[in-house]
């Protein structure tokens, strides 16, 4: 998937509790919600420019789908 694709499926929102973000994907069509503690990948995904750093947007992006899938057992 590209970028773009990512950002329309992939919703990241902080939650009350300190260093947890409520990831909601939307996969095939229905929603599935996950929480990660993933804070590197919550803050890149918030950040369009990634000139001289490591991890891209793509990348965080990728990392949040793949936990959120994972943790709700869609492989």
């Amino acid at each position: 998937m590209t970028t773009q694709q990512f950002l329309e499926r992939i919703d990241a929102r902080k939650t009350t509790s300190y260093g947890h973000y409520k990831v909601t994907i939307q996969y095939r069509g229905k929603k599935y919600t996950c929480i990660s503690n993933d804070s590197l990948a919550y803050d890149r995904h918030l950040d369009e420019d990634s000139r001289g750093k490591l991890y891209t947007q793509k990348a965080a992006l990728q990392t949040l789908w793949n936990e959120c899938k994972r943790k709700n057992n869609l492989y």
